[in-house]
């Protein structure tokens, strides 16, 4: 692929991934697509089947830079800390952001792709490396964590992993109620969790 037809790609995947903030799924057209960018019709079938497959990709673009983003947080967060205090303390702060009623529409998303990937095999492989590298990410960060002895070893750093992103994705089930639960007792308990279970004793 030379510069011009990588450009004109990126174009087009670009303006598919910012379509999906304003319009759902599927309003993003292969004709509004075209129009926004001015690029010819052959070009975006020159590089999809079918705009369900660009939009697909968008999907995975949209993923990968949010977990570059958490991916990015937890990390900072390590680097910065020079205590076990400060670490909870910022782990606070992480929670309150991601739990924050105000971020339903994230979780939506993330767990409408996570859904796509059931009956698509191309679409879940794409998912699972992006995913990967978000879990193998906090499995760092939880190990680093343990080795500096502010997290104990009485658990798997892996499992741990999973767990801090399953709750989140978890909250879905109240974001979808009418009657919605405290939002702070449930912060409260997440660092419940963290003290009780991740931190190492005094």
């Amino acid at each position: 692929m030379n510069n011009i037809e990588h450009s004109t790609r990126v174009r087009l995947l670009e303006t598919a991934v910012e379509m999906l903030d304003e319009l759902d799924e599927k309003d993003v057209s292969a004709s509004e697509i075209l129009r926004r960018t001015g690029i010819a019709r052959g070009s975006l079938y020159h590089f999809w089947d079918s705009i369900g497959d660009l939009v697909a990709e968008a999907y995975i673009v949209r993923y990968s830079r949010y977990v570059a983003k958490s991916g990015a947080v937890i990390s900072e967060l390590l680097e910065k800390s020079n205590s076990k205090d400060e670490l909870l303390a910022g782990l606070k702060a992480v929670t309150e952001l991601t739990q924050d009623p105000k971020r339903a529409r994230n979780r939506y998303e993330r767990a409408r792709i996570l859904g796509m990937a059931e009956k698509h095999d191309k679409f879940r492989a794409d998912l699972a490396k992006v995913q990967g590298e978000l879990t193998d990410e906090f499995t760092k960060q939880f190990t680093l964590a343990q080795d500096r002895g502010w997290f104990n070893k009485n658990f798997d750093p892996r499992v741990a992993a999973v767990f801090i992103q399953a709750y989140t994705l978890g909250k879905i089930v109240d974001d979808v109620v009418d009657s919605q639960m405290n939002p702070t007792a449930w912060n409260d308990l997440i660092e419940q969790i963290a003290l009780k279970v991740f931190a190492a004793p005094d």
